[in-house]
């Protein structure tokens, strides 16, 4: 589907002729281990992240797609924004997204979008034109055809966003990438696929263009089709999900055994896709900016999804009232680390009460479930950085705990968008 926006608002200024363009690209499930590590084959990617500004350890705010993107989009968390998950609540009027300010200051703005982003929940505020497409039309098919010839018509300064299925469940590798030499994995394989893709994208707009390219979760990608692994998470989820069972202390002992049987990839045996909990393999995710006025950087500071929003519109040189700040690299002065909030409440936790709340300081993490009576979870991440044993420390939980908001979502309040026949063509209910 496409919309066209009307907007009420008229701009605050006027572009010049020199303003550069925008070209945001959000691919769903994108790892920061996989761009990072020599994994697969994306020679465009790493030519994109040497010559650009680089977050290495950048968290989402959520594992599910459209909070996660909400944040995005707005440099807001969901308390603020309005939008709780997939389909809990829509964007709140009082918040400013990247559209809608750009467009304020005279840029045309245009979304090409899959997947839960639909225009119902307020995410196509802002946009002259906004395309939800069938998550079935992909990069690696004939949409790419339509995809570059929108991108090389559009008239500038633009600000466009793209948003990239390909990565996500279930992965169709083109054929001429389905061998190891792409990668151990079909996700390996289908990002090593989807860099000359992306590069091709990126070609078909003017050089004067900002190139933003970002991940808006990660992924659980191992032990996918074990058997064993889905018949014993069938019945974790039984207990655990439907009724209220803590099973957190055997699920870690079968984790702790059965890691290492696969890839030497960071995850979790009883873990499935995103959007059910916090860990590290689901929520650090990669953040690269490039193009003019952008100094080549990397970051290994812990940052925050929300900071996106702030970074991109610093390259504008336009402010942002948001929860997140500009991340900047200053040559001899590393970036301090932020502490991130961070949120699961995906569909596949099967209701609001098993949604989960976390927040990660540094080498800490803390995480708790408001609705059940179960004891917060700690992880030493230093000493643990896999997270499948958590530590004993009371302490660290109290210091962790209150730099929690005060007040979190509350889906009660939160309307419920009338979208279960697109979730349901998604597999997500």
């Amino acid at each position: 589907m496409t919309t066209n926006v009307d907007s009420d608002e008229t701009s605050e200024t006027e572009p010049s002729e020199t303003d550069p363009n925008l070209l945001l690209v959000c691919i769903d499930c994108l790892r920061q281990d996989f761009v990072a590590a020599d994994r697969t084959r994306t020679p465009f990617l790493d030519s994109l992240r040497e010559r650009g500004l680089e977050c290495t350890s950048l968290y989402a705010t959520a594992t599910t797609t459209t909070p996660a993107v909400a944040s995005l989009l707005t440099g807001t968390y969901s308390e603020r924004n309005g939008i709780q998950s997939l389909q809990h609540g829509r964007l709140a009027p009082d918040v400013r997204p990247l559209a809608s300010i750009l467009g304020e200051h005279g840029w045309h703005t245009e979304a090409m979008v899959t997947g839960p982003l639909v225009p119902e929940t307020g995410l196509d505020r802002g946009f002259d034109a906004y395309e939800c497409r069938d998550e079935h039309e992909s990069v690696f098919g004939e949409w790419k055809t339509a995809a570059i010839d929108r991108l090389e018509s559009l008239p500038e300064p633009f600000a466009a966003v793209v948003h990239l299925w390909e990565l996500h469940e279930d992965i169709t590798v083109p054929r001429a990438y389905d061998r190891e030499a792409y990668g151990e994995t079909p996700y390996g394989r289908a990002l090593s696929a989807l860099d000359p893709e992306l590069r091709a994208l990126v070609d078909a707009v003017p050089e004067n263009t900002v190139i933003a390219v970002v991940g808006d979760h990660g992924e659980s990608i191992t032990h996918r089709h074990n058997p064993l692994r889905l018949a014993a998470k069938s019945l974790r989820d039984a207990l655990r999900y439907y009724g209220g069972v803590d099973t957190r202390g055997v699920a870690g002992r079968i984790n702790r055994l059965c890691d290492r049987l696969g890839p030497d990839v960071d995850d979790h045996f009883l873990e499935n896709g995103h959007g059910e909990n916090v860990f590290d393999f689901t929520t650090n995710v990669p953040f690269v900016l490039a193009g003019p006025g952008v100094e080549s950087a990397t970051v290994d500071a812990q940052v925050r999804q929300v900071d996106i929003l702030p970074t991109i519109l610093d390259a504008f040189e336009i402010e942002v009232e948001a929860d997140g700040e500009p991340i900047r690299a200053a040559a001899g002065d590393p970036a301090e680390d932020r502490l991130v909030y961070m949120r699961a409440c995906g569909a596949s936790l099967h209701g609001e009460r098993n949604w989960a709340r976390a927040v990660r300081d540094g080498d800490a993490k803390y995480v708790e479930y408001p609705e059940r009576d179960w004891d917060p979870e700690v992880y030493d991440l230093e000493n643990d950085p896999r997270e499948l044993s958590p530590v004993d420390d009371r302490d660290l939980e109290t210091r962790l705990s209150s730099a929690l908001p005060e007040k979190g979502v509350d889906p009660s309040s939160a309307e419920r968008l009338d979208i279960e026949d697109r979730l349901q063509d998604l597999g997500y209910l």
